[in-house]
């Protein structure tokens, strides 16, 4: 998507902070986009607490978005919680269009993939205010298609190989949270990409048995989990040793530590889009 696109803004999950949304919608029209930001965008912003508005406010936005034919794709104003109450309304609207977020955005590009929408798991409009500069650039150069390829330098390879297929990013609980549901796209042979944020390390070890019970990678990068937590009696493993545990039991390319996450290292991976993933020299190339 190069400049002078249109943008869509509303609030899917979470009510923004006025604050950070504005730096991150300046970011955006410096750098050429336009922008349709819906009113339920401001919802709840002054309330002091998450809620966005209702359900029934949030399809409206993303119906009107949707319908506006000025508007190229979707931007999500910001994450947190409840954009999967939308799904079920979703998908019986008549009009769709791409969307870019991740984090709670993880559940409609989950549900716009089944239906054969492909959008960005990328930064929010809010997001920005926390990116330093090398990330805005290549969020902007990933959108243009001007940065054919991502190096994950930091990272660590758990296992050589190379594959190409098509991709899917996601905030891992969010994913999980759709498993067994209308709404969970079949990602067996997909390369998937996973990080998250917040949670315990228990918790991290059956979601990761969870998706792997559901689904057979053709290849993994798991991004940076952060912010966990270890409540109580010790686990006993660290999330290191937890994802190697589970890797094990996988034959497909895998990096880790993989810098993508919710700490402000964030870039658009264009969903369904075949790339190749060199898990031996930690490349991601589109």
């Amino acid at each position: 998507m190069t400049q002078g696109k249109t943008i869509g803004v509303f609030s899917p999950s979470s009510a923004i902070l006025r604050d950070r949304f504005d730096i991150g919608a300046n970011v955006l029209e410096q750098h050429g986009y336009k922008l349709v930001i819906h009113p339920q965008t401001y919802s709840g912003a002054d309330t002091g607490n998450q809620l966005a508005g209702t359900t029934e406010d949030k399809i409206k936005a993303y119906a009107d978005l949707a319908s506006d034919q000025s508007i190229d794709f979707i931007m999500a104003a910001t994450g947190g919680n409840r954009a999967c109450f939308l799904l079920p309304e979703l998908e019986k609207l008549p009009s769709h269009k791409p969307i870019m977020g991740f984090s709670d955005i993880t559940a409609l590009l989950a549900a716009h993939y089944k239906m054969g929408i492909k959008g960005w798991f990328g930064p929010t409009v809010q997001t920005f205010a926390r990116m330093d500069q090398h990330h805005i650039d290549l969020t902007f150069n990933l959108l243009s298609g001007n940065h054919p390829s991502i190096n994950f330098k930091n990272g660590e390879t758990i296992k050589n190989g190379t594959v190409t297929a098509p991709i899917f990013a996601a905030t891992l609980s969010n994913l999980c949270a759709l498993i067994g549901t209308p709404h969970f796209p079949d990602l067996t042979g997909h390369i998937l990409i996973l990080e998250d944020i917040g949670d315990e390390l228990n918790r991290y070890d059956r979601m990761l048995w969870q998706i792997f019970a559901t689904m057979k990678p053709a290849g993994l990068v798991f991004g940076q989990f952060i912010d966990n937590k270890d409540t109580g009696r010790p686990y006993g493993e660290s999330l290191n040793q937890i994802i190697k545990k589970h890797s094990q039991h996988i034959d497909t390319p895998i990096i880790s530590n993989a810098d993508i996450g919710h700490d402000g290292r964030i870039f658009p991976i264009p969903v369904g889009q075949n790339v190749t993933l060199n898990a031996t020299n930690r490349a991601l190339i589109f």
